[in-house]
């Protein structure tokens, strides 16, 4: 298994955001050079700023904030998937700390940093992203960066500006706190920072998963699940031992993204009955 369904799901949703960001940006350029003064016919509204030049500043700084608040999202999104079921966390303490986490993406990221001891300098920009998109979406809210945070930024300065071409952190913590504009190079290296957090946890929990008792999970759960695996139920029922074999290798790598099982390790799963799939 190269990478979990949940960092498939993450790069599918924010893996360009990068890309996106600088060609919004480069659109704002180009409109800001040009004459443009209306909305083209396509879109069946208006444009017609009174300061076009303050419109497309505002919308820089907009587009920068979709991108972080979309980061932040796409994080949530990662670990929640990682939760659920088959649930790729085996490890009961994680789970009981992300149980009390609630819907708090800082503690839900606190509880995986603290429990798989990631690299300090990406947990703490991770910190940063969600410290200033809380102070920045949520008008009441007044969250600080933890404690660990603000001693990474310091001991890790220098290779945070190495890995994330030059950043320099001695302002992020005002600007996370008080919810201020970043620049560009900030948002850039926030967004990376998000990547290299799932990179890294995702990393952590394939090295700790048993895959042939997942695969046999997964199998056994489809067997016994919903209308929306009848198909799968019956194919598997239909085929002989090798052939079967075939089909639950090929469905184990499209649907949970396990390639390369040993037949050693994939037996169980091709050997339910059908009073066990029957739950």
């Amino acid at each position: 298994m190269k990478q979990t369904p949940a960092r498939t799901r993450f790069k599918r949703h924010f893996g360009q955001a990068n890309h996106y960001l600088v060609t919004g940006l480069v659109a704002l350029h180009h409109l800001e050079a040009s004459n443009a003064a209306s909305a083209p016919p396509e879109l069946h509204t208006t444009w017609n700023p009174k300061d076009k030049n303050s419109s497309i500043h505002r919308t820089r700084l907009f587009t920068h904030q979709a991108a972080l608040a979309s980061a932040v999202d796409a994080i949530d999104m990662y670990i929640s998937l990682l939760y659920r079921k088959p649930n790729y966390i085996k490890d009961k303490e994680l789970c009981s700390a992300l149980d009390g986490a609630n819907r708090s993406v800082q503690k839900k990221v606190a509880a995986v940093a603290n429990h798989y001891l990631l690299t300090p300098a990406t947990v703490a920009l991770v910190d940063v992203l969600i410290t200033w998109r809380n102070n920045l979406v949520h008008e009441l809210a007044d969250n600080t960066l933890r404690p660990e945070t603000l001693v990474a930024l310091a001991e890790s300065a220098t290779s945070i500006a190495k890995d994330y071409r030059g950043l320099i952190t001695d302002g992020l913590q005002k600007k996370a706190e008080k919810g201020d504009s970043l620049t560009f190079k900030e948002t850039t290296s926030l967004i990376s920072a998000a990547h290299h957090f799932v990179e890294e946890v995702d990393a952590i929990v394939i090295k700790r998963l048993d895959i042939g008792e997942l695969c046999h999970e997964v199998v056994r759960d489809a067997l016994a699940g919903s209308s929306k695996s009848a198909d799968f139920v019956a194919k598997y029922y239909s085929l002989q031992p090798d052939a079967r074999r075939r089909y639950v290798r090929n469905w184990l790598a499209n649907e949970h993204g396990v390639s390369g099982m040993e037949d050693a390790a994939l037996e169980p799963s091709i050997h339910i009955a059908r009073k066990e799939g029957a739950g």
